[in-house]
């Protein structure tokens, strides 16, 4: 069998052995039956096989996030030989041989789509961690390594010597595991992520192909670029597989600029983020940027400063509608008695106690609303919003354990967003709208009129007006919020005016009679 496979390899290459510069007779056909073997039954047979395992090992390591696992799957899979089949055939010319190549890639690419799918839904629970989502955004980078895997790839195949590289390059160009990410992120029903891998998928799959023909001609296996041209069809491929890298590698490069300025544009924000918050007991756990809208997640015992504050900052980086969204994380740690009875419902006497506190620190000019109260296993998280910050409260957690009669952590995140729309807002309307909110639902403290003079280059004085049955509460934390509303030195000044309440008692009032 095997002379007879080789007497057909003779009649198949016979036009080829005239072209023997770097190859003898016997080494040609070594070559090119390593590069072109027969895809007969029994080969096409073991090919899907090992394609099926590979898929399956590549679907189960990016489901458990295994990196060693994916490896293994990259090491095992078969797709590289069909791809080096048909860039060989084509710079060849055997049609015949490039498309029973190029029908076992397509093939086998859709299979390993759609059993990717189908063993996704198989799985109990899926995450898309890193390995996935790490395939999900291809760059410029990827092209490269592709390319240079490809070329190694077809050198090594050509030399015997040095085919012990080839496990090397499987690794390097990973064929299967972004087809396995595909087939998971549809399962997932994530298609813009799918779109991701499917891209590095084909830049892969191209880039080796077009790779693979510049080395197989560079290193002599195809004798001569006239064999790209001795069929109209396999020059037209030739010029389609160069003109689909060179399409693949526009987005590519795109993304990669992008990328590039995105990093620049993240350091710059956290500079200006670091700087905002200064010398205060605060850490930066998430910093997210999406378009000019920015997220910043503290954790810490200090107050962070205002967020128009670093709004302001952040437009020579993001321009005048920058958008800050701080929310802060201020934990502390409280302790019941040990003849405190457990609550029934921890949530609910969690939420009286915090509602209580929210009334206490209201009439003191601070307005807060609260969103949310998850009470777990000792764990109170506590979601508040609202114009100014909530002030340091060390008795709380202690209340609030009592209250429940366990030992519990007290988390609360405050959450404080800035309007863009209010980048150009006039000085007078912002000190107004501040001042209002600080007053809030009181009833008892009534906003007779604001005043602002001045420029940010020579300093603002702010002249606010009030009328109060009292003095009110929170008079140092309206100066605060209203010395941080402006840029540059801000003067705050407040007055205050008796509000008589007079109780006006009911008058009756006869009613007419009808006749």
């Amino acid at each position: 069998m095997n002379e007879g496979r080789r007497n057909r390899s003779l009649v198949e290459f016979s036009r080829l052995f005239a072209y023997d510069e770097r190859f003898d007779r016997d080494e040609r056909i070594e070559v090119l039956k390593r590069l072109i073997p027969d895809q007969d039954r029994k080969w096409l047979v073991r090919f899907f096989l090992m394609l099926t395992l590979s898929v399956t090992i590549a679907v189960m390591g990016l489901a458990a996030n295994s990196v060693a696992v994916v490896i293994g799957a990259m090491l095992i899979a078969p797709l590289m030989t069909p791809i080096m089949s048909f860039s060989a055939a084509v710079g060849l010319g055997l049609g015949r041989r490039a498309i029973q190549a190029a029908v076992v890639v397509a093939i086998g690419s859709l299979w390993s789509l759609v059993y990717s799918i189908l063993l996704s839904r198989l799985l109990p629970s899926l995450e898309l961690g890193s390995e996935i989502l790490g395939r999900t955004s291809p760059d410029i980078r990827d092209l490269v390594v592709a390319i240079a895997a490809g070329a190694a790839g077809a050198y090594a195949v050509a030399h015997e010597d040095v085919s012990a590289t080839l496990p090397g390059v499987a690794v390097a160009v990973a064929l299967v595991p972004p087809l396995a990410a595909t087939g998971i992120l549809i399962g997932a029903r994530e298609g813009v992520l799918a779109e991701g891998s499917a891209l590095l998928y084909a830049t892969n799959l191209f880039a080796i192909a077009f790779s693979a023909l510049a080395t197989l001609l560079i290193t002599g296996v195809i004798p001569t670029a006239r064999f790209f041209f001795r069929d109209s069809r396999m020059a037209a491929v030739v010029i389609g597989i160069f003109i689909a890298t060179v399409a693949i590698a526009i987005p590519l490069t795109s993304r990669s600029l992008n990328a590039a300025a995105s990093s620049r544009q993240q350091s710059d924000i956290l500079t200006e983020v670091e700087l905002w918050l200064g010398n205060k007991d605060l850490d930066v756990t998430t910093l997210d940027v999406i378009g000019t809208a920015v997220t910043v997640e503290l954790t810490g015992l200090d107050e962070p400063p205002e967020a128009y504050a670093l709004a302001t900052r952040l437009v020579p980086v993001l321009g005048a509608d920058a958008e800050v969204t701080v929310r802060w994380d201020a934990r502390a740690q409280g302790s019941a008695s040990a003849g405190t009875p457990p609550a029934a419902d921890p949530t609910e006497v969690a939420t009286a106690v915090l509602n209580d506190w929210l009334a206490s620190i209201a009439n003191e000019g601070i307005m807060l609303e609260l969103l949310e109260v998850t009470v777990t296993e000792g764990q109170v998280d506590v979601i508040v919003s609202g114009p100014a910050a909530p002030p340091s409260s060390p008795e709380l957690a202690n209340n609030v354990a009592e209250a429940i009669g366990a030992t519990v952590t007290l988390d609360i995140r405050w959450i404080q967003s800035f309007d863009p729309t209010l980048a150009d807002e006039p000085p007078v309307d912002r000190v107004g709208r501040l001042v209002n909110a600080w007053v809030g639902r009181r009833s008892n403290v009534r906003v007779l009129s604001t005043a602002v003079t001045g420029s940010s280059s020579n300093g603002w004085n702010v002249l606010v007006d009030l009328a109060a049955a009292r003095q009110p509460l929170g008079l140092d934390t309206l100066r605060s919020v209203l010395a941080e509303a402006l840029p540059g030195t801000v003067s705050v000044s407040i007055r205050t005016t008796p509000l008589e309440v007079i109780d006006q008692p009911d008058t009756p009032v006869a009613v007419p009679s009808m006749g």
